[in-house]
């Protein structure tokens, strides 16, 4: 990942006054650059997440703070949940920063925050993905 990216997804988070942007400042952004995977599960072949990290740039943002958060998973089942909750909060905050609320726009686009939030908080991958996150960190 490149400096002038993770840039432009900092810019972003503060732009929507995203919540963990004090979390964020913690790291480089050679770290930030490390630890950052797109949108979608690490499992995926990264063509594949490209293409979804495009498709749904508009949650890149909070994308970047979540992966963070996994990427310094401890194994807990709380920060788990803190962080996914965390992660919907960004995403809805993403959706009114980017329309009004009179567009229809906006409104897709929380229904596509949602269906993000189960994803990363279902068992078989968001779960996963942190345990095995954590285990690096032990």
């Amino acid at each position: 990942m490149e400096n002038e990216t993770i840039d432009s997804l900092v810019k972003a988070a503060v732009e929507a006054n995203l919540d963990g942007l004090d979390f964020l400042s913690d790291f480089s952004y050679e770290e930030l650059a490390a630890g950052y995977n797109g949108i979608g599960p690490e499992f995926l072949p990264s063509a594949v997440r490209d293409r979804i990290t495009k498709y749904l740039s508009l949650f890149a943002p909070a994308a970047l703070i979540h992966d963070m958060r996994t990427d310094s998973s401890d194994g807990s089942r709380e920060k788990f949940l803190a962080a996914n909750d965390e992660f919907r909060r960004n995403c809805l905050k993403l959706a009114g920063h980017a329309y009004p609320w009179y567009s229809w726009k906006r409104y897709r686009a929380r229904a596509a925050a949602q269906v993000l939030f189960d994803f990363v908080s279902a068992d078989s991958f968001g779960w996963k993905a942190w345990l095995d996150a954590s285990r690096k960190n032990i």
